[in-house]
């Protein structure tokens, strides 16, 4: 609506309200904020935990840190994820790079990158496989080195095995509550 249009629609006690309120409240001159680019603060991408806790929220943190500290997991996951772009026909080789950063990762096949968020369902279920797949081949890498390294079958101490990951559950449950 102009201007002439939305004046004419007010009748004259309202404009002196109007008007008296605006002198009695100045509105304060700003300059127009226009985007530097060559003076603006750089952002620098985190070096490790400690500073990408202090840039992102703690369950991202913690999420991207399960892939970033574990070459295995890593690997798996990013497996997983060119399997499935490949069998959805996203990608047309089984063959790339995936890239995890801090709030997306990026899957780089034949020259082109295509960046994903964490919250993609697919990414979720990779990741949930690399760990069936990375228990898969720990225990296969555990009975080679039993089998060379030991006489007789070795065989498993479930209470200890069970004390252990007690102690670890607890260890994870008593980080949560320090944060």
């Amino acid at each position: 609506m102009a201007k002439e249009n939305l004046a004419a629609k007010v009748n004259d006690e309202t404009a002196a309200k109007l008007n008296k309120i605006a002198k009695e409240n100045p509105k304060e001159e700003e300059p127009e904020k226009q985007l530097d680019r060559i003076n603006r603060p750089r952002y620098r991408n985190p070096r490790n935990v400690v500073e990408a806790f202090e840039h992102y929220p703690v369950h991202i943190v913690k999420l991207v840190n399960l892939i970033k500290s574990n070459s295995d997991i890593r690997r798996y996951t990013s497996l997983g994820i060119i399997n499935y772009l490949s069998q959805k026909g996203i990608i047309e080789q089984a063959k790339g790079y995936v890239n995890f950063n801090w709030t997306k990762f990026s899957v780089t096949n034949n020259g082109l990158k295509v960046e994903y968020r964490y919250t993609e369902p697919f990414f979720i279920n990779c990741l949930i496989a690399s760990f069936t797949s990375f228990a898969n081949a720990a225990q296969k890498t555990i009975g080679v080195f039993c089998s060379n390294e030991f006489d007789a079958p070795f065989s498993e101490d479930k209470e200890m095995i069970n004390n252990a990951v007690d102690a670890a559950e607890n260890a994870d449950k008593t980080a949560e509550t320090e944060e």
